[in-house]
Formats: structure tokens, sequence, C-alpha cells
């Protein structure tokens, strides 16, 4: 699963309380989300669901990447694609 740089960003802030992200913080970031989420898989065009360390955060996933990070008590709107 891709991840982006926007999600890795948000992970940091919203879950790590980082609010000044440095470059080196979001390697880190990635690769711990990488090892995270690889052996999940999700259906679909767009999903979420929640971080398995963080369950109180959850991923959004759109095209088979995590876009961003939100709190798991954030209502998301999910459209599916025709």
């Amino acid at each position: 699963m891709k991840i982006t740089h926007h999600a890795v960003e948000r992970f940091l802030q919203r879950v790590m309380n980082i609010k000044n992200v440095k470059q080196q913080d979001i390697q880190k970031a990635y690769i711990f989300l990488e090892k995270e989420t690889k052996n999940i898989v999700v259906n679909g065009y767009k999903s979420y669901f929640a971080l398995p360390s963080f369950k109180q955060y959850k991923a959004v996933v759109i095209d088979g990447s995590i876009v961003t990070i939100l709190p798991r008590n954030y209502k998301v709107n999910v459209c599916y694609k025709s």
C-alpha cells in the first residue's frame, strides 16, 4: 500500500503531536507506517481503517494509497467511485 507525503505529515502532527515536521521525521515515520500497514488489504476505491498501533486514529485510503490520518471519531464521508 502506498503512503502519501501528506498522510505522513498528518501522522506526525496528529498522532505524534509534532508541529514542526522535519524531513528526517518524515522519513522515519514513512518507514514506520509502511511496516504497520504492510499486511493490510483494503477493498474498494475509497475506504478507511484503524491504524494498528494507534486505534484512536484511522487512515483514509483512496485508490490503494493512504491519503491522510484522522482521529477515529472524525466523521468520514466515503463516496464510492461509479
